[in-house]
């Protein structure tokens, strides 16, 4: 669940839609990393309010952002409650050649934008006036 005061959208929102610039307003991003040996190699996803939606490849200081992962997204806005929640469905083929067994480690920070409030949220604080820190992403360990 992402509170809010007041939601900032890029309009007019076309569902599916992709748009770079997505994180200059309200949004929610996971960026994921599959390759241990490359740090700044990683992939970005994001979701607004409105489902307009951004995926890339990352591998800094390049950025690929006509790659598509073909990610699914969905949203919903809980005027009432002042809140909205973003699903983000990343098919796993599109992080890696190979799929995780028990003992992988990914490097993995989640992310939040809320532009009203000028407040920038984070899983792992960068400790950074940017969220592209690799260094301190969070581990995601794959278990049995």
């Amino acid at each position: 669940l992402a509170p809010y005061t007041r939601l900032t959208t890029f309009e007019p929102a076309t569902p599916d839609t992709e748009r770079i610039g997505l994180w200059e307003r309200d949004v929610v991003e996971a960026f994921i990393g599959t390759d241990p040996e490359h740090l700044t190699r990683y992939t970005e996803f994001q979701v607004a309010p409105n489902n307009m939606k951004l995926d890339l490849r990352l591998d800094l200081p390049q950025r690929d952002f006509e790659w598509s992962s073909g990610f699914e997204t969905e949203t919903r806005v809980d005027e009432a409650r002042k809140v909205w929640t973003g699903r983000m469905r990343i098919p796993l083929r599109s992080l890696s050649e190979t799929a995780p067994v028990p003992g992988t480690r990914w490097r993995i920070n989640l992310y939040r934008c809320d532009d009203a409030n000028r407040a920038f949220l984070a899983w792992r604080p960068t400790l950074n006036k940017t969220f592209h820190v690799a260094e301190r992403f969070g581990v995601l360990l794959f278990a049995d």
